[in-house]
């Protein structure tokens, strides 16, 4: 069964961090398909997981990276997507956009594969995605901060700021949405207030 969403290494990263991993598979299972990540992706985010110097816990985010890792599909470009890949990045090198080899294969499967959705943390991929892929992405690409703001719809701004502020390190926009620097709570409107602007910054 084709996959439905699709989730890069960056995002995979940060919500292992924020220990919001049955969260973020919840939110991202669509027809009881659970999302998928690159294969390789998995060691990739273990070495950042082990080496990273902005991550308060280590051992917290990496017990919920192997959580979230045994909910997921671990999934590989057959050879008309890294055809399709290497066609994506070339285009975006021509245009001096930063277009990763993670992030053109995503993006090749996501039209390939009819996926619904991609969810990438790197923005400068979604600027070259918008000029150089925009008929294949199209509204099927979303960002950290939709997301987050989905994990907020379910448990609330409250139980999501106490994971968030406790690596308050990790992204730096995830961190000024939730008020991390001040001691007031905030109310859940304020908090998808500021991850809505950021959303629609990028």
């Amino acid at each position: 069964m084709p996959e439905r969403v699709l989730l890069d290494n960056d995002v995979v990263l940060k919500v292992a961090c924020y220990a919001l991993a049955d969260e973020t598979v919840a939110a991202t299972t669509i027809d009881d398909i659970p999302p998928a990540m690159l294969g390789v992706g998995r060691f990739v985010v273990r070495g950042r997981l082990a080496r990273a110097p902005n991550i308060a816990d280590r051992a917290r985010a990496t017990a919920a990276f192997e959580l979230m890792l045994s909910g997921m599909s671990l999934i590989e470009p057959d050879d008309a997507e890294m055809a399709a890949a290497a066609d994506l990045e070339a285009e975006a090198n021509r245009r001096d956009l930063e277009l990763d080899g993670g992030e053109s294969q995503l993006l090749a499967m996501l039209a390939n594969r009819a996926c619904k959705l991609l969810i990438t943390g790197d923005k400068r991929a979604i600027a070259a995605m918008a000029i150089v892929a925009f008929g294949i992405a199209g509204s099927r690409i979303a960002c950290l901060e939709q997301l987050m703001a989905h994990i907020v719809t379910g448990i609330g701004a409250a139980a999501t700021r106490s994971r968030v502020c406790a690596e308050a390190q990790v992204d730096r926009a995830i961190t000024a949405c939730f008020g991390c620097s001040t001691a007031a709570a905030l109310r859940d409107e304020d908090v998808l207030e500021g991850l809505a602007s950021y959303a629609a910054h990028i």
